[in-house]
Order: structure tokens, then C-alpha cells, then sequence
């Protein structure tokens, strides 16, 4: 049941050895073996964005992205409004991203990478998964609030 709830930290945990291990083994191919290994550098980079996106997305589910506190002393109903105003802005925000993301996904599918020889679009449909898993912990975050639940619970 606790993989099941941490998907996205275990996600973003893998995408974090991947990278880590890539870059230990291009390290060791070229200055200790002195053989290039071209594809190390794409893993890498292909980790890395997974790691980033991913991470956006926890950032989203644990609500650790740059906030304003001075909304602390405006009187509760009004801060309930300019709350809920804030998460309909980043969703759209996220939204228009996602879209986007997704348009550059399928136009970079006959694109590939030159070691690999993988679709670009394996390393680009990061940019729509993440956001949708960003609308959807935005959307639960700002339906908690507005219930006036906790929500980093």
C-alpha cells in the first residue's frame, strides 16, 4: 500500500539513481577505462529532465513551490478567494504548459537521438505527464483548502 502512495517519490528516487549511475559510469569509462560511452550522457540528460519534471510534481503534492505568507493576516474569507485565485492561475499555467509539452511530444517523434536512436519523444513526454500530475495535485490541494482541511496530510 506505501508503494502505491509514494508512486511519485519512488519515480522520482529512480530517475535520481539513473542519473546518478550514469554519470558514475561515464566517469569511470572515460578517465579511468579511457573508452568513450556516448550513451551515458544521454541517460543522463534524459534522468535528469525526469528528475526535474517529477520533482515539480512533488513539489506541487507537497505544496513546497515559492508561496507568499503575507496572505496570513488578511481576514479568512477574503484569503479562502485569493487562495483559490492562486491555484486557478497555476492550473491554467500548468495547463497551457502541459499542452504545449504534448504538441512538442508528438512533433518530436520522428526526431531521435543520435546514441541511442530513441524517439525525443520519450524525453520530452515528461513535460505533459508531469503536468497533468501537477493539475491533479493542484486541484486536490486547492479543494482541501477550500474545505479547510490541512493540506500537507
Amino acid at each position: 500500500m506505501k508503494v502505491a502512495k509514494n508512486w511519485l517519490e519512488l519515480l522520482t528516487g529512480f530517475s535520481l539513481v539513473i542519473l546518478v549511475l550514469a554519470t558514475f559510469l561515464q566517469v569511470v569509462f572515460r578517465f579511468l577505462l579511457k573508452i568513450p560511452a556516448p550513451w551515458t550522457e544521454e541517460v543522463t540528460r534524459i534522468a535528469f529532465a525526469y528528475l526535474v519534471f517529477f520533482g515539480a510534481a512533488l513539489g506541487a503534492k507537497y505544496q513546497r513551490h515559492l508561496s507568499v505568507d503575507v496572505l496570513t493576516t488578511v481576514p479568512a474569507a477574503v484569503r479562502k478567494w485569493v487562495v483559490a485565485l492562486g491555484y486557478l492561475l497555476s492550473i491554467l499555467f500548468v495547463a497551457v504548459f502541459a499542452y504545449f509539452g504534448w504538441v512538442h511530444t508528438v512533433n518530436s517523434s520522428i526526431q531521435t537521438t543520435p546514441t541511442l536512436e530513441i524517439s525525443l519523444s520519450y524525453l520530452y513526454m515528461v513535460m505533459p505527464l508531469s503536468g497533468i500530475i501537477i493539475i491533479y495535485y493542484l486541484i486536490k490541494n486547492m479543494m482541501l483548502e477550500w474545505q479547510g482541511r490541512d493540506v500537507n496530510n
